[in-house]
Formats: C-alpha cells, structure tokens, sequence
C-alpha cells in the first residue's frame, strides 16, 4: 500500500482545496477495503467509490454490510454497482437501505437501465 499511499498523497498535495478527492477503496476482501478506506481518510480524501465485492457473489445483506460497514469508518462512501463485472447486482432495495445511512452519499450505477433510476427515487427519500 505504499506505492498507493504516494499516488494519494500527490494527488491531495496538489489538488486538495480545488476539488474533491474521491478514492477508490473498494476490492474483494473487506477488511482490505476498510484497510485502504482508512488509509484515504488519513491522507486526506474526501470520499470513497466502493465497488461491490467480485467473484464471491454475496447475497443482499451481505452487499449491505459491506457498504455499511465501509461507510461506518466516517468517509463518505459512493457505492459502486458494475454487475456486469462483478457479476453480483446491488438491487434498488439493497440501493435504498444503504441510502438511510448518512456517510452513503452516492451510486454509481453501471448496469445500463435507466428504469431503474426512476425506481431507486421512488424507493429513497429526499
């Protein structure tokens, strides 16, 4: 995580102040991806974009946890949802639920279907 650590610590040198710093902190193994979400908060990030785990397919709470666990460390979290990669889908509900949590500020959504833009605001609210 040292090569990392540099790369983040340029990155906040010389951009910190002109524009937020997302991270992104997210990979297969949780307890690596609050390892690396703790390293982006003691170097000065301002958020993190966390993928949904691949390979392992966990189930809907299991998809939860992560994100909720991630968040509960204080840096603001954008879920990252690339089924197509991951081959697991963080579904609208799961979506809503992470919402509730104040340190979830974000989604980005890679499946492709804008119909489910319109169900994800249906289902969180303002």
């Amino acid at each position: 995580m040292d090569e990392r650590a540099q790369v983040i610590t340029t990155a906040v040198d010389m951009v910190k102040g002109k524009m937020p710093i997302l991270c992104g902190t997210g990979t297969i193994n949780p307890e690596h991806v609050k390892e690396m979400t703790q390293q982006a908060i003691d170097l000065g990030c301002d958020a993190s974009l966390v993928v949904t785990p691949y390979y392992v397919k966990p189930p809907q709470r299991g998809l939860i946890k992560h994100f909720t666990d991630t968040a509960d460390l204080g840096l603001p979290v954008i879920m990252y949802n690339i089924p197509g990669r991951t081959k697991v889908d963080l579904t609208p509900q799961s979506t809503a639920i992470c919402a509730e949590h104040p340190n979830i500020v974000g989604l980005k959504d890679a499946t492709g279907d804008l119909d489910r833009v319109k169900e994800i605001r249906s289902l969180v609210s303002d």
